[in-house]
Formats: C-alpha cells, structure tokens, sequence
C-alpha cells in the first residue's frame, strides 16, 4: 500500500487518464474519479488505485467521495476536471455559462475545500494542491468567451488560495497550452445547438473556422498528454513546488506576445486567425 496518494478530477481521458498512469509508475497511489465510472474501467486494478464515481457539481457525490477515501494517507489533490463551452458571447444562453462555472470555478472550490482537511493530516508543508488552468487564464481568444472567464476564474482561486495556505499546504497553477487529447470533441459536444442557433450569421464562418484550425493545431502542434503530466507530477513531487508551471512552448510564448505586443496589433492577429472580421 503506496503511502501517499493523490487524488485527481477528471480521469476520463485527456492530462486526467495520463496522470493516473504517471504518478502510479512513480509509487504513489492514485483516487481516479470521473462523474461516469464506466470510464475508468480500462485502468488495472492493484492496490495503488481506487475508482471513485466523482461529479464535481454534485455536493452529495463530493462528500461521498470524501468518505471513500478517508482511510488513505492522501497527499495531494488535482483539480483536472473540466471541459470548453466554446461559441461566441453573443449566443450563449445564461444555462450554459453557468454550467461552465459550476463545472470549471465552483466545483473546483467545492472539491478543494471537501478535500482539505484530509491533505492537511500530513503536516505542514507536505500536502500539495494543484489547480489546472490553462493558457487561457492570462489572455483570451474570441469564440471561447465562457471558457477563458471560468480559467482566470482557475487562475484567481488557485493565487488567492496561495495566499491563504501556502505555507502549510503549496498551491500549484498548471497553465497548459495545446495538449493532444479528446478536448475538443467534448467541446463539439458541449455546443450542442449552437451551430444552428448561429446558422445565417456572422458567426457561422467563425465557429467552424475555429472548431477545424483548433483541432489541427493541437493535433499537428499539441503537446501529448503524457509529457504534460509528467510536468505536473514533477512539480507536485518537488521538495519545493513551483507556483506556475507553464507547459508547452505554445502557452509560453503567447504569453509573453501577449504582455509586449500593442493591444491593437494583438486584438487584430487573434480576430484574423480565429476567422472573425
């Protein structure tokens, strides 16, 4: 029996599946959760794993959770689950901004906040917390307005929670760029009607100019999601965590493109690529 475990959302596919595998290969212990446990079933079983049904906008499932798992000498927990509600502001209905949040923000806090006072048992400086936000936390991209709010949402909590208990519990902010996974097929799924919400207008171009370029690039540029979650365990098994941990060339340099480039010569370069004129 591993005698630290970690707890991560969002085990499904994607950096989530990829970490399970990554810290077990390094002798931790792992609670791989997903709101459908069927989704789990391809990961072998041992005395390192527990599958843990987990809907981070469900208290009850949250709680329950927490109870499976009281018995183990928790150390760390990684806040991974979430998912894009793309398409432009305009169209978004008030239901499916708020699912964004309660998914990618509140349910994030919520599962933090459950989870706490286990991680805390291993004494002051021990246990780790790791927020995954994304490129997105530090700049925006048109077509995914829902989605680059909740993640500077990600990025606020995980900097304010630092504040707060990083010196009895290090706070870690994960910000990804492309990464090779199912993403954006979840993205697709997520939209739901809005394809033909938008049909006839200005954003009908834009939207599946941004659905067909994204998809490509992460396929062609994306980092895989192995590599990113090896990133991410060696941050959170490090005797000193770091508090930011950029992965990928692409999240680097657009970020600092971002702090240098004129606002207007910025805003014109997004509007151009992303198909919006």
């Amino acid at each position: 029996m591993p005698q630290q475990w970690v707890l991560i959302t969002g085990c499904s596919t994607g950096i989530g599946r990829a970490l399970v595998d990554v810290c077990r290969n390094f002798g931790w212990g792992v609670i791989a959760t997903a709101r459908n446990l069927n989704s789990l079933t391809d990961l072998k079983d041992g005395d390192d794993l527990r599958k843990i049904r987990l809907d981070v906008t469900n208290t009850d499932s949250i709680q329950s959770a927490v109870s499976a798992v009281e018995d183990l000498p928790l150390r760390a927990l990684v806040n991974n689950a979430g998912y894009g509600q793309m398409g432009p502001l305009e169209a978004l209905r008030p239901d499916e901004l708020r699912l964004q949040f309660e998914t990618n923000v509140i349910g994030l806090q919520v599962v933090t906040n459950a989870f706490l006072p286990l991680i805390r048992r291993r004494g002051e400086g021990e246990g780790r917390i790791v927020h995954v936000a994304s490129v997105l936390g530090r700049l925006s991209i048109p077509m995914a307005g829902a989605y680059n709010a909740s993640k500077h949402a990600v990025v606020a909590l995980a900097e304010t929670l630092r504040l707060e208990i990083g010196k009895q519990i290090p706070v870690i902010l994960v910000e990804p760029g492309a990464i090779q996974s199912e993403f954006r097929a979840t993205l697709k799924h997520a939209w739901g009607d809005l394809p033909e919400r938008v049909a006839g207008t200005a954003y009908q171009s834009a939207i599946e100019h941004y659905a067909n370029r994204r998809e490509d690039y992460a396929g062609k540029h994306g980092m895989g999601a192995e590599d990113c979650a090896v990133k991410i365990f060696n941050a959170m098994n490090a005797e000193h965590p770091p508090r930011r941990v950029v992965i990928g060339a692409d999240s680097f340099w657009a970020q600092i493109a971002h702090r240098i480039i004129p606002a207007p010569i910025w805003e014109y370069v997004l509007r151009s690529m992303n198909g919006i004129w």
